[in-house]
């Protein structure tokens, strides 16, 4: 860009609504104004870290362990990825228990967190769902083919909007 110069300004720490900006063509000796835009409330929000999702209200003194996952944040939808065992009691083949999330939101519909689960082969069934009767809470339901089994390494990844 021969003849075009870029005034230069001492750093500013935050651009304020009636800054004006010139870039000055020498050769011609004309400016150009460009208008100062705030370009980063237009874009999504990330986030991205580690995650231990926090288990609570177990049912059938079933044991939950669960292990530091991840998840990230893209706008308005989260993708969280974790393990965790369970231990079920002896007498039991089924338990019911949320799960905390990283990012807040107001689920007011079991459709507003899916979820997919990989498991060994003594799950009989496993529901990831959101849980809209506890605020910001996952609802996983899991049913077991024996009593008293231990379902061990059980991957999840959930993804949900914040609302």
């Amino acid at each position: 860009m021969a003849g075009v110069k870029v005034t230069d300004l001492t750093t500013l720490a935050t651009a304020a609504n009636d800054d004006i900006f010139y870039i000055v063509d020498t050769s011609s000796n004309t400016s150009k104004q460009i208008e100062v835009q705030n370009i980063y409330d237009g874009m999504p929000q990330f986030a991205s870290g580690a995650f231990t999702p926090v288990e609570s209200n177990v049912s059938n003194n079933a044991t939950v362990s669960v292990y530091a996952g991840t998840y990230s944040r893209v706008g308005d939808v989260v993708t969280m990825a974790f393990r965790m065992d369970v231990q079920m009691d002896t007498a039991e083949t089924a338990t019911v228990f949320n799960l905390s999330i990283p990012v807040a939101s107001n689920f007011t519909s079991r459709y507003h967190l899916n979820g997919t689960v990989t498991a060994n082969s003594e799950i009989d069934t496993c529901v990831i769902e959101a849980d809209f009767n506890v605020t910001d809470l996952i609802l996983c339901a899991i049913d077991s083919i024996n009593t008293g089994d231990y379902l061990e390494n059980i991957g999840v990844v959930v993804q949900y909007l914040i609302l």
